[in-house]
C-alpha cells in the first residue's frame, strides 16, 4: 500500500517531466554503466535460453530415434516371420537384417549421451539461471534508484518554486520548511542507491565477463563431444552397409523407392469412400426404382448441405425402393407395424411459420455421428429441408436432433 501510495505522488512529477513541465535529473557516468549492464543481461538470458533450448532438443533427437527404431521393428519383424518379406522384395534385405543392430544402436546412444546432457543441466543451465537472478536483484535495485530519482526531482522543483517567490505567505513558509525536510531525506537516498551501483555495477560487470567466458567454451565443447559421439556411432552401423558417398539423398530416395507410391494409390482402401446418399443415389439408378438425381444438384450427394460436415460410409446396404404412395396406404409398413395416428396439429404463433412434420417409411439406423436414427411409422419434425427428396434433411424425433435420407418419409 505504501508503494502505491509513492506511485500516486509521483505521477503529476512523471507527466510534467515527460512534457517537459519539470527538469529531470540525470547522471551520465550511470547512464553509461546501466547500458552496459542492460547487454550483459540481455545475453545472460539468451544464453540460459539457449542451454534449455539444445539440451531439450537433443534429448528430443535422442527420443525419437529410438521411437522411430522401434515403429520400424515392430512393421518388419512380424511381417518377416508371417510373410517372409525378404523373399518376395529382395530389396528390403538390407533393412530386414540390420533393424533389431539398429534399434539397438539407437537406444545405446540415448544412454551413452544421457551423461553428456545432465552434464549440460548441471554445468551450463543452472549457473547460466544463477547469474540471470544475481541481474534481476541488480535490476530490482536500479528500479529502486530510479524511484528516488523521480523523489529527488519531485521534491528539488517544489522547493525551487517556493524559493522563487517574492512574497511569501505564512502558509508558505510552512511548505518551504517542509519541502526542505522531504528534500534532503530524498537528496540523501538517492545518492546512497547512485553511488552504491556506480561503485559495484562495474566490479559485477567485470567478474561477469570472467565467469561467462569459460561458460561458453565449456557449453562448446560440451556440443562437439554430443556430435562426435552421434557421428561416430551412426557412422559404425553404416560401415559395410549402405554407399555415404552419394550426396543426392534425394535422388537415391525416389530411386530406392521405385513405383511403391503408384502401387498405394491404386489399392482401393486408398480411395475414398462414397457417403451413403451418393450410394443410394447410385442404387437407385442401377435398378431404376428411381428417377436419376438432378444434374448439378450437388446436396443430394454430398452431406454437407444439411449438418455442415461430411462423413465416410463403409458397406452401407441400399434402402427399399422407395414407391410414392397415397396417405391412407401409409399405414402398413415393412415391419408389419401399425403407424400410430398423427397428433393433432398446433395453431401457429402469428408470424410463426407453420412446423413442418414426415413420417418415416422405413427404419434408418444412424451410420456416423450427427445421424438421426428413427425406426418406421415414427413422425419426425422437420427443422430445414431441400425440395429433393434425395437430399439429407434436418429434424427432431423423441427430442434428438440430427440428419437423415429424404427419400426414408413421407412429407405429411
Amino acid at each position: 500500500m505504501k508503494g502505491f501510495t509513492k506511485a500516486i505522488q509521483r505521477t503529476p512529477h512523471n507527466l510534467g517531466s515527460r512534457m517537459g513541465m519539470s527538469k529531470k535529473s540525470s547522471d551520465p557516468e550511470f547512464e553509461d554503466w546501466e547500458r552496459k549492464f542492460s547487454a550483459v543481461e540481455a545475453a545472460s538470458e539468451k544464453m540460459h535460453r539457449d542451454s534449455i533450448v539444445f539440451r531439450d532438443g537433443v534429448t528430443s533427437l535422442l527420443d525419437s530415434g529410438s521411437s522411430f527404431s522401434g515403429a520400424l521393428a515392430t512393421l518388419f519383424s512380424p511381417i518377416g516371420a508371417e510373410y517372409d518379406i525378404g523373399s518376395k522384395f529382395p530389396q528390403a534385405d538390407v533393412t530386414i537384417k540390420n533393424i533389431a543392430s539398429y534399434q539397438g544402436l539407437m537406444d545405446e546412444l540415448r544412454e551413452t549421451l544421457a551423461p553428456e546432457l545432465e552434464l549440460i543441466e548441471s554445468r551450463i543451465v543452472q549457473p547460466s539461471l544463477e547469474l540471470n537472478n544475481i541481474c534481476k536483484k541488480i535490476r530490482k535495485t536500479i528500479v529502486k534508484r530510479e524511484h528516488k530519482l523521480q523523489d529527488f526531482d519531485r521534491h528539488n522543483n517544489s522547493l525551487n518554486k517556493l524559493r522563487a517567490k517574492k512574497e511569501k505567505s505564512l502558509s508558505d513558509e510552512k511548505n518551504l520548511f517542509k519541502t526542505e525536510e522531504a528534500f534532503d531525506l530524498a537528496s540523501g537516498e538517492y545518492e546512497h542507491f547512485n553511488n552504491l551501483l556506480k561503485t559495484e555495477m562495474p566490479a559485477f560487470l567485470a567478474m561477469a565477463t570472467r565467469f561467462i567466458d569459460p561458460l561458453f567454451h565449456s557449453f562448446y565443447y560440451m556440443q562437439l563431444n554430443v556430435y562426435y559421439i552421434m557421428l561416430e556411432k551412426l557412422q559404425s552401423f553404416s560401415d559395410g552397409k549402405y554407399d555415404l558417398s552419394r550426396r543426392d539423398i534425394e535422388d537415391l530416395y525416389l530411386e530406392q523407392r521405385g513405383d511403391a507410391a503408384e502401387q498405394m494409390d491404386d489399392l482401393q482402401i486408398t480411395k475414398r469412400i462414397q457417403s451413403t446418399a451418393k450410394m443410394l443415389q447410385q442404387h437407385r439408378i442401377v435398378s431404376g426404382t428411381s428417377a436419376p438425381g438432378r444434374p448439378g444438384s450437388k446436396a443430394g450427394l454430398d452431406r454437407k448441405t444439411s449438418s455442415g460436415s461430411s462423413y465416410s460410409r463403409t458397406n452401407v446396404a441400399a434402402p427399399p425402393p422407395y414407391s410414392a404412395a397415397p396417405a391412407s396406404s401409409t399405414s402398413s409398413f415393412a415391419a408389419g407395424k401399425k403407424a400410430p395416428p398423427p397428433p393433432p396439429a398446433l395453431k401457429p404463433k402469428p408470424g410463426t411459420p407453420p412446423k413442418q412434420y414426415c413420417t418415416a417409411i422405413f427404419d434408418y439406423e444412424a451410420q456416423a455421428e450427427g445421424d438421426l436414427s428413427f425406426s418406421a411409422g415414427d413422425r419426425i419434425e422437420i427443422v430445414e429441408r431441400t425440395n429433393s427428396a434425395e437430399d439429407w434433411w434436418t429434424g427432431k424425433v423423441n427430442g434428438r436432433q440430427g440428419i437423415f435420407p429424404g427419400n426414408y418419409t413421407q412429407v405429411d
